[in-house]
C-alpha cells in the first residue's frame, strides 16, 4: 500500500464535488463472502448453471434446494456476513457527504448493513426474494421459513418466488442501469474497488466516468466533452482499467486502503 497514493486520494476526495464508488467482490471477501471466479470461489463449489434463468424457470425447486444448501453451508457466509472495515469506511464517506452513491456488483447487502443509504444494486440482492408474478419482495428469513414447509416458496398471490439477484440470461434492472450510468456520467471522481472490471455492462462505468463513451452526454448526436474526472482503483492486482482508464491503482486489501483513507480524512476534518 503506497502512502503517497493514499494522500493523493484523500486530497482528490476532499476536492471533488460528486464522488461515486463502484465495488466488486473484492471488498466483501474480508467479510468471508467468497467471490465467484477465483480458486475456491463459488463456481468451484456449486454448479454455475444453477444461476441461469432458464434453469430456474424450468426447475425452480432444484435451484431453491441448492440455495438452501448454500445457506446451511458453513463455508458460505453470505446471509450472516457482517460488514468489514472497507464497508464501514465507505459508509463514513457518505455520512460526511463526500460519497454521493455506491454502485455495487455484489448481492450481499453489506453496504446497507454498514450504513450506506444510496446504494445502487447492479446485480440485485440475494438477501431478498421477489415474486415473478406480482413483483412483491420478501426478506430471506421469511423465505427460509416457507422453505421449511414446502418447495418452491410462493408469494401470497400464488406466484413463484425467485432470489432477487440477476441470474445469467436476465437483464440488469432498468432502474439500476439508468441510475448507474447517470451517476458515472455526472461524477468527477470514481473509486473502483475490488472488481476485475471484466463483466459488462458494469465494466463500462469507469469509461463513462472518464467521458470515453456515454449514452447520456450530448444533444442531437453531437458529443460534449466531459469535465475532468479521476478514476482511482483499489485492488489486489491490475485490471483492464489499469494504465488505460484509471489514473492510478492502489494495490492492497480494500479494508486496509479504505481504513487508511478514512483515518486521514477524519484527521483533516478534525
Amino acid at each position: 500500500m503506497d502512502s503517497r497514493l493514499i494522500d493523493k486520494t484523500v486530497d482528490l476526495l476532499l476536492g471533488a464535488d460528486h464522488v461515486v464508488v463502484l465495488t466488486g467482490a473484492g471488498i466483501s471477501t474480508e467479510s468471508g463472502v467468497p467471490d465467484f471466479r477465483s480458486p475456491g470461489g463459488i463456481w468451484e463449489r456449486y454448479d454455475p448453471t444453477m444461476f441461469f434463468i432458464e434453469r430456474f424457470l424450468s426447475d425452480p425447486e432444484e435451484v431453491w434446494r441448492c440455495m438452501l444448501d448454500m445457506h446451511r453451508s458453513s463455508e458460505f457466509t453470505l446471509w450472516d456476513a457482517k460488514p468489514n472495515r472497507g464497508h464501514r469506511a465507505l459508509a463514513y464517506l457518505e455520512e460526511v457527504r463526500i460519497v454521493k452513491a455506491v454502485i455495487t456488483q455484489n448481492v450481499d447487502n453489506l453496504h446497507q448493513k454498514a450504513g450506506n443509504r444510496t446504494v445502487i444494486e447492479f446485480h440485485g440482492n440475494m438477501l431478498f426474494a421477489r415474486c415473478l408474478k406480482c413483483r412483491q419482495k420478501y426478506g430471506y428469513e421469511e423465505v427460509l421459513q416457507d422453505l421449511e414447509k414446502n418447495f418452491t416458496p410462493r408469494c401470497r398471490c400464488g406466484g413463484i418466488l425467485k432470489p432477487d439477484a440477476v441470474f445469467f440470461g436476465e437483464a440488469i434492472p432498468q432502474d439500476a442501469l439508468k441510475r448507474s450510468f447517470r451517476e458515472a456520467d455526472e461524477c468527477d471522481l470514481m473509486l473502483v474497488i475490488g472488481t476485475s472490471a471484466q463483466v459488462e455492462p458494469a465494466a463500462s462505468l469507469p469509461r463513462i466516468a472518464k467521458g470515453m463513451h456515454s449514452l447520456l452526454r450530448g444533444l442531437g448526436g453531437i458529443p460534449l466533452m466531459k469535465p475532468r474526472c479521476s478514476v482511482i482503483e483499489i485492488n489486489w492486482e491490475p485490471t483492464p482499467l489499469t494504465g488505460d482508464v484509471s489514473d492510478f491503482l492502489i494495490q492492497g486489501r480494500s479494508g486496509d486502503v479504505l481504513s487508511a483513507i478514512e483515518q486521514k480524512i477524519r484527521e483533516k476534518k478534525g
